[in-house]
């Protein structure tokens, strides 16, 4: 007489290709039933037991069974927002897939801002042979970073190849953070922010969106930094108020802004953001995930996979969000 735990349902709703439906049920059909992208239905959620994904909060409210969420994101802020987030739901992230992507699109755009590509760009397309002999450098810039997670620890170890001097702002400061953030000269916690921002050549917003950190980075705090600064933000739009930037930008506050991320998504087309020749920006690209890069597409299955063995033995799950903190 067989003595086996019922499987458990777990939905994934992200397409997989063959590939990676393989290596799920090589690993873990003894343990699991699957229900794929394309054999979901709109009752697949109230019997799964374990999400990877991003369901909707009208899908959650219909999970009866649901224990855990694996989000394919590293931002969580559309569940931590969430007023009905079912109680006794683990939530995780896949915090640590994007970080290295991320960091090469901040220093590229920096480097583009600096030796101004895109009026070269610009004269391409108009055939105008254009020499803009006005440039700078990172070597040797003062770098501020605003939050140092893995996002924020990749653009570090990356940063110090410039000899650049790198300093992170983190929303609380612990001691173990010391060997961990080895990569920053620097670390203090946001009671230093308006300080360290008169001193940085380069802010990087890379924090997540929280009530603590929503505006932070106001049109006093804006004005504050050097006129020659640039501003880069691949975190959270909610990070910089759309219009006291605009208002700091049209005033020459700033050398330049790289944004990815921005407070209203689509950025409005009215918006005189992209009109402006020292402003880069894009449509939350910086962090590709599926269908964009296959380096990042494989660290988030990993992750999923590594967390659902996790799960199946009872063990502690890895980038678990904490709800009330809003990461």
């Amino acid at each position: 007489m067989e003595n086996m735990k019922k499987k458990i349902k777990v939905l994934i709703k992200p397409k997989c290709d063959t590939e990676i439906r393989n290596r799920f049920k090589e690993k873990f059909e003894e343990k699991c039933e699957f229900i794929f992208e394309d054999d979901e239905t709109v009752d697949s959620i109230t019997t799964a037991e374990a999400v990877i994904g991003e369901p909707e909060e009208s899908e959650l409210q219909k999970a009866e069974n649901l224990r855990w969420v694996q989000l394919t994101w590293a931002g969580a802020d559309k569940y931590t927002k969430m007023k009905t987030f079912p109680t006794g739901v683990t939530l995780t992230n896949a915090s640590g897939a994007f970080g290295k992507i991320i960091s090469e699109y901040v220093i590229g755009n920096i480097i583009a801002l600096y030796r101004g590509f895109p009026a070269c760009w610009k004269n391409k397309q108009e055939h105008r042979w254009i020499q803009n002999k006005s440039s700078d450098t990172i070597y040797g810039k003062n770098i501020l970073i605003l939050g140092t997670g893995d996002i924020g620890k990749n653009i570090a170890h990356r940063m110090k190849a410039f000899e650049t001097h790198v300093t992170g702002i983190k929303r609380r400061l612990v001691s173990e953070d010391t060997e961990k953030l080895k990569d920053f000269d620097q670390v203090y916690d946001l009671t230093v922010l308006d300080e360290q921002l008169q001193h940085a050549d380069i802010v990087i917003g890379c924090l997540p969106g929280t009530l603590e950190t929503k505006g932070l980075l106001d049109y006093s705090r804006l004005t504050s930094m050097k006129k020659e600064a640039v501003l880069v933000n691949v975190g959270r739009g909610s990070l910089i108020p759309t219009d006291d930037l605009i208002r700091a930008l049209q005033e020459g506050r700033l050398k330049g802004a790289v944004l990815d991320v921005f407070e209203t998504e689509p950025l409005p087309s009215g918006s005189p953001l992209w009109e402006m020749d020292q402003v880069i920006l894009t449509p939350h690209i910086a962090g590709p995930s599926f269908g964009g890069n296959t380096e990042v597409q494989d660290g988030i299955w990993n992750i999923c996979m590594e967390n659902l063995e996790r799960y199946l033995n009872g063990e502690k799950l890895k980038n678990i969000v904490r709800l009330k903190k809003g990461y």
